[in-house]
């Protein structure tokens, strides 16, 4: 059995991480801490379905020393400030914050407003999106995997099959987040509850999952560039993109059998032909649907958009976090998942 521990276990990242780990074959959940909840029992703080007899712990290496592999799902800066120990005593990290997700860390401290304390860690982190090209074997390998953010996901597995074939262009990116996206500790002054029947935009060029996007979109391809506009719901879980392009020459029905064909052995993502994705079809589940349209079927300077839907609290955080330590550990990657 693989002996796990989550930091920030009472979180929607973390709660949701709980209930996908407590039915997993391989694992034994041993270790859950919450800074907030320390010595209170976790049936009393996060509904769980099911009886789970531990008491949250305080978020410390010393409690996580026999672990094998240590997910974070807790504010960024926690995991940084943790990992550099847990490595050392050859404990494997996924961490569902950003503090590993930006290779630079410079522009890490101009986005997220610290000073990153662990820079020499960032270049031995894997980016944990496995549907990557040749991202499975690196992710197997790895100490630390930085498990990317919602949007970036949703975004990344829209755009990989054609990254490397447009041309120089800057992609529009519109994207909703359901309210779950805000995490738990919301600011009612800036954002709003669920069930207010709610809709905006915000941090508009300045998300912080810009940069993230922006530097695995551009290692693609160097000359694209991204206008990305981010929206809040009140619905409660989901990431709902709109990608718009220009490609010349546009063949519609051999851009499907690129998506096809580049996605064949990755079973979470369903190419669905011309329908469009609902958020519904992919509520608690680790799927990905995409679709792509056109203004036209051949045009020499047609537009195409890509519209993708996935859970945020699963593909976009916790259901692909059990993905990336599947593979760590040799198993299925579906294991827990389906």
């Amino acid at each position: 059995m693989i002996s796990v521990g989550i930091v920030g276990a009472s979180g929607f990242t973390g709660e949701e991480l709980v209930k996908l780990l407590l039915k997993h074959p391989d694992v034994s959940l041993d270790v859950l801490t919450s800074r907030t909840h320390a010595g209170k029992k976790v049936s009393d703080c996060i509904k769980l379905g099911t009886g789970l007899d531990k008491k949250f712990l305080e978020p410390a290496v010393d409690n996580l020393s026999h672990c094998d592999v240590v997910f974070f799902a807790s504010p960024n800066g926690v995991a940084m400030d943790m990992a550099r120990e847990l490595v050392k005593n050859d404990i494997r990290l996924i961490d569902i914050s950003a503090d590993f997700r930006i290779p630079d860390a410079e522009i890490w401290e101009q986005w997220y407003g610290q000073k990153h304390t662990s820079p020499e860690l960032i270049e031995q982190s894997v980016y944990g999106l496995p549907e990557m090209k040749n991202q499975r074997d690196k992710i197997t390998n790895a100490k630390i995997i930085a498990n990317p953010g919602c949007y970036p996901t949703s975004s990344l597995l829209s755009l990989l099959p054609i990254l490397d074939v447009i041309d120089e262009q800057r992609i529009i990116i519109n994207a909703t987040s359901g309210i779950t996206g805000a995490g738990r500790n919301l600011n009612p002054d800036k954002l709003f509850a669920p069930g207010t029947e709610n809709y905006q935009a915000y941090a508009v060029a300045k998300h912080r999952h810009y940069p993230e996007m922006l530097n695995q979109i551009q290692h693609i391809n160097k000359n694209t560039d991204v206008l990305f506009v981010p929206h809040l719901s009140s619905i409660e879980r989901g990431i709902y993109s709109t990608h718009y392009l220009t490609i010349k020459d546009l063949d519609l029905d051999h851009l499907y059998d690129v998506y096809d064909d580049y996605y064949k052995d990755s079973q979470f993502i369903k190419i669905i032909n011309q329908t469009y994705p609902k958020l519904g079809e992919v509520n608690t589940t680790n799927d990905c649907l995409i679709s792509l349209f056109s203004s036209s079927d051949k045009n020499e300077d047609s537009n195409l958009v890509i519209i993708s839907a996935i859970d945020n609290l699963m593909k976009g955080a916790s259901g692909q976090a059990v993905q990336n330590m599947n593979i760590m550990f040799g198993l299925k990657e579906s294991t827990g998942l389906v």
